[in-house]
């Protein structure tokens, strides 16, 4: 369990709390709702699949205002791959920011709110090779995910400022790349470790002779499992605990692209050839997330194992490769 500092935070009655998962309705909210109903706690998707767009802000308050959240965790973003956020970088920019301010002038509104803001890594500056919290600001993000990587930035200073001027309080979790069940099927949109689960799956089923993995192989990557991230957001809304921002999901562990597509290949024993493509950049050439400030917050914390969280993507994107080939039943 978490270890909850003095000073931070409130107990409150389990059946008290209310979670309105921004965003929720996409890969990291899928498992946020699924972890947080295992617990028993009400909580519903916000997002424009489910007639919430964020960026209208008269529709979006009185959606959340009927449901009365004591909690918000903001998944909200426009994400991608290296590809997509180089090819679309104004309007990563400019959706994500927009949605940084909207997110939080209706939270003011909603108040009193605790915000629970999942940060991907790219926020870090791109040149460091171990990602300490406090050198979050040491330089600049890295180019291929400027357009990303300085809307978390601008999140970041939107929360500490909200805070400092209204008393409305943030928890930023800063995530590495993840991992998991549920995420697209778009080669632009899945994450990367996903991304490279179907692939593989689609070449056993179609009997490929090879498969394209994009960038070099050379680069260096921390992956975390997505219900790891639920069971973290769960963990701090149970608390009610407010640490120091940001704080790393971190594990200070990494492999290269080489070594995961080898772990994934060996898993859905495919047996072609694997041809690189560096015509696709790679990226930063190292993220390695510092676990120290994690550690210090969550001692007893236990990650799933590579193994397992590889195995549970496969078998989620075999089973919608299945459903892709299915064949209709014909009508009577």
């Amino acid at each position: 369990m978490i270890r909850e500092p003095p000073g931070f935070g409130t107990h409150m009655r389990e059946s008290s709390r209310r979670v309105a998962v921004l965003g929720g309705m996409g890969f990291a909210g899928h498992s946020i709702l699924t972890e947080l109903a295992a617990a028993g706690m009400p909580a519903r998707a916000f997002s424009r699949q489910t007639g919430c767009d964020l960026l209208d802000e008269h529709t979006a308050l009185a959606a959340l205002q009927s449901f009365r959240p004591t909690h918000i965790v903001n998944c909200a973003a426009v994400v991608g791959s290296v590809n997509y956020a180089e090819e679309f970088a104004a309007d990563v920019l400019d959706i994500n920011a927009r949605l940084v301010l909207s997110t939080y002038r209706l939270a003011e509104r909603l108040a009193p709110v605790l915000i629970v803001n999942l940060v991907a890594n790219c926020v870090y500056p791109g040149a460091m090779d171990v990602y300490q919290e406090s050198r979050l600001w040491d330089g600049p993000p890295h180019l291929s995910v400027q357009s990303y990587g300085e809307s978390r930035r601008l999140l970041l200073a939107v929360a500490d400022c909200y805070q400092r001027q209204k008393g409305l309080p943030s928890v930023n979790l800063i995530v590495p790349n993840m991992y998991g069940p549920h995420d697209s099927t778009d080669p632009n949109k899945t994450h990367a470790l996903n991304g490279l689960a179907l692939k593989f799956v689609r070449a056993v089923r179609h009997e490929a002779a090879q498969v394209e993995v994009w960038g070099t192989g050379s680069p260096i990557r921390e992956w975390l499992f997505v219900r790891d991230m639920a069971r973290v957001v769960r963990q701090v809304i149970e608390t009610g605990a407010q640490p120091p921002s940001p704080v790393n999901i971190g594990q200070k562990h990494g492999i290269t692209i080489a070594e995961l597509v080898g772990l994934v290949r060996h898993a859905v024993r495919y047996e072609g050839a694997v041809v690189y493509n560096t015509a696709y950049g790679d990226g930063a050439p190292k993220k390695i997330m510092d676990d120290s400030r994690f550690r210090s917050y969550f001692p007893s914390f236990s990650f799933t194992s590579m193994t397992i969280g590889i195995q549970a993507s496969i078998e989620y994107y075999r089973a919608v490769v299945a459903q892709e080939h299915a064949v209709p039943a014909a009508e009577c």
